[in-house]
């Protein structure tokens, strides 16, 4: 079962994926804090969903494109690693406040996401350097069970986007 909490609930009718609501956002002076929950199996199937979901969840927040379409990839990095590499449930929080949009992505595993130094010829290794390019920062808490970064969605862009 997907375990969603969201500022605004999917709507009436929608393909929520047997998702259910189980709370709100709470409210801040002068911007809203806006935050979002869900849980999902490790299965290879639940990137997209979690990708879509994002994509819905950020529309519904008025996200300008270029932001949520850098945190549909960073997204969409998080959950692949963690079905791939992590154990357990997988668990994805969205909080946007303060120009900001912070990704978490948890599993039950304590081995810390790291980036490596892939080949020409390498299939996988590039995600967490594009994960730094998107981000203004990432990095691994709660003793490597959770992956984070931070997207801005004003004026800050991230290191790889800045222009000279």
């Amino acid at each position: 079962m997907t375990t969603h909490r969201t500022a605004t609930p999917p709507r009436p009718g929608g393909d929520d994926g047997g998702a259910h609501v189980v709370g709100a956002a709470t409210a801040r002076c002068p911007l809203a804090s806006h935050v979002f929950e869900m849980a999902m199996e490790p299965m290879d199937v639940h990137v997209a969903q979690a990708r879509r979901t994002t994509a819905t969840v950020l529309k519904q927040w008025s996200l300008p494109e270029a932001p949520a379409e850098d945190a549909r990839l960073v997204v969409s990095e998080f959950v692949s690693n963690a079905i791939i590499h992590g154990s357990g449930d997988v668990r994805l929080r969205l909080r946007h406040d303060d120009h900001e949009l912070r990704i978490r992505v948890t599993d039950d595993s304590t081995a810390p996401a790291r980036r490596r130094r892939a080949s020409a010829a390498s299939l996988g290794g590039r995600g967490l350097h594009l994960v730094a390019c998107l981000s203004l920062r990432w990095g691994v808490a709660d003793g490597g069970r959770t992956t984070y970064a931070v997207i801005p969605t004003l004026t800050e862009a991230p290191p790889c986007r800045r222009t000279t």
